[in-house]
């Protein structure tokens, strides 16, 4: 009798391993500050300052940064436990390998789930809700639109093929729940490690500098890490969808969207709302394609560049490369924003209108102009090779995908304005509203088929086709399907 081999239960494919080591790096991050705010010894004698009760005080308020890490940890251990024994007991009653496989992915999610909510609780604190509930319900309203409408911005980059709006979706969601609760995490630990555990100055209300010094650089590194984190996970889960470095910066800058969503409703509903108004307008119009978005869009372009490198060395470069990037720049902008806010009054006078509609936009055109550029050049390079790309692809098709992309149907593909407008007059010749929007979604799925059968033929010219993708002839197959519903000899 063969003996049945164990259930793991970390997943079996490679690449969600990796995705899983990668969430479990931004706890291990958390973990270390823990260690090094447990394990340095403070330098601040606060007996000597007269103020013996601030020592209970900020160790209490320290201790708060973290509380709900330690019970989701031990959480976390209890059910690894659990799933580790479960599996075996399953094993040793002989149960069924595909039975016990649908166990252990059902532990694996709740694992999961676990490790994405404790970051997840950290983006809005209790005492917010208790306190600005009505604030943050209508920060949440207002800058609801224009994120909707900046991610349609960003959904409109892309001219060929294009990223999955679940995907984008989802890269908007890691950024405004895990890499806002990482960052925020982060950025509490800085705040109390440095005024715990750095000498007080001579006026003890200046240790607020203290913390002041370090946090644009804090704030840099781990809030783009967080973000960084979400576009490698969604690059090892779904990397057939990173197909160029405009899917790169698209999912980057999507990332970067949710970010900037909690960011803004953070700041707009404090203090019950007293300076939402420009906070709105920094954040929300004149820097909605700025900060968060440009820099983490910088690293989801390396991503896409490292998606068309065949060398390993060269992939992990270009990606340090682009984080580092948005990492430095997103340093450079938080300090030289805070130094002319505090130093700007002694250069000059100027009244609240021109310094918010005028000095504020000149401000991010200047320190955050330079991303914008950059990313705005990688995003047209990326297209022009795609479109490039995409032309051998067409011309190179096998005999076998000629009748799924005929040589009419590969000059329009080419064209994102005739795919428009021969999807506007697909929607004007119908003879009511709901069969022309009908129409107008089929062509478009057609459209969207097609592309996706010429990038992975392009793809497998150039050697890098995912093992993941479609193959070949399941995509013509999928195109037919479309062809013959848009013909209506389909269901």
């Amino acid at each position: 009798m063969t003996r049945q081999p164990h259930t793991n239960l970390l997943p079996a494919c490679r690449r969600q391993r990796l995705a899983l080591l990668v969430l479990l790096s931004l706890h291990a991050m958390v973990a270390l500050t823990m260690v090094l705010s447990q394990v340095r010894p403070p330098q601040i004698d606060v007996a000597e300052a007269g103020i013996p009760e601030l020592t209970k005080v900020s160790e209490f308020f320290a201790s708060l940064v973290y509380w709900q890490y330690l019970p989701g940890w031990a959480l976390l251990a209890g059910l690894s436990v659990v799933a580790w024994g479960h599996l075996r007991y399953a094993h040793s009653r002989g149960v069924s390998p595909d039975r016990r496989e649908r166990v252990a992915r059902r532990y694996r999610r709740a694992l999961v789930v676990v490790l994405l909510s404790l970051p997840a609780l950290k983006v809005q604190s209790v005492l917010d809700l208790v306190v600005w509930p009505g604030a943050h319900t209508l920060a949440f309203l207002v800058c609801l639109p224009t994120t909707v409408y900046a991610l349609w911005l960003v959904h409109c980059m892309q001219r060929f093929r294009r990223v999955p709006v679940p995907l984008l979706l989802t890269a908007l969601g890691w950024g405004a729940v895990v890499a806002a609760g990482f960052g925020l995490t982060m950025n509490e630990w800085w705040k109390s490690f440095s005024t715990l555990h750095f000498p007080l100055p001579d006026n003890i209300l200046d240790a607020t500098r203290l913390k002041d010094i370090g946090l644009p650089m804090i704030s840099g590194f781990f809030e783009e890490l967080g973000k960084g984190a979400g576009v490698a996970i969604l690059f090892l889960l779904y990397r057939r969808h990173f197909h160029s470095v405009v899917s790169g910066i698209v999912i980057g800058a999507a990332t970067g969207l949710g970010f900037n969503f909690v960011e803004s409703v953070t700041y707009m509903a404090a203090f019950d709302g007293s300076s939402a108004g420009f906070h709105f307008w920094a954040r929300q119009v004149a820097g909605l394609m700025a900060a968060h978005t440009a820099f983490t869009a910088i690293t989801g372009a390396a991503f896409g560049i490292a998606r068309q490198l065949h060398s390993r060395p060269q992939q992990i470069t270009t990606i340090a490369l682009g984080f580092c990037t948005a990492a430095g720049a997103h340093f450079c902008n938080n300090a030289m924003l805070d130094y002319v806010a505090k130093e700007s009054h002694k250069w000059f006078t100027a009244g609240d209108t021109v310094n918010v509609l005028l000095l504020t936009p000149a401000q991010l055109l200047l320190f955050q102009g330079p991303l914008i550029v950059l990313y705005v050049l990688l995003l047209r390079r990326g297209l022009r090779s795609e479109a490039a790309g995409l032309r051998v692809s067409l011309t190179n098709l096998p005999d076998a995908a000629r009748d799924a992309i005929t040589e009419a149907e590969a000059a329009v593909l080419l064209s994102p304005a005739r795919r428009f407008r021969l999807k506007a007059d697909a929607l004007r010749a119908a003879a009511s509203l709901r069969h022309g929007i009908a129409a107008y979604l089929r062509l478009a799925r057609l459209h969207a088929a097609q592309l996706e059968l010429a990038t992975e033929h392009w793809h497998r010219l150039r050697g890098e086709a995912d093992p993941s993708a479609r193959d070949e002839a399941s995509s013509r197959a999928r195109v037919q399907a479309l062809k013959a519903v848009l013909a209506g000899n389909g269901p």
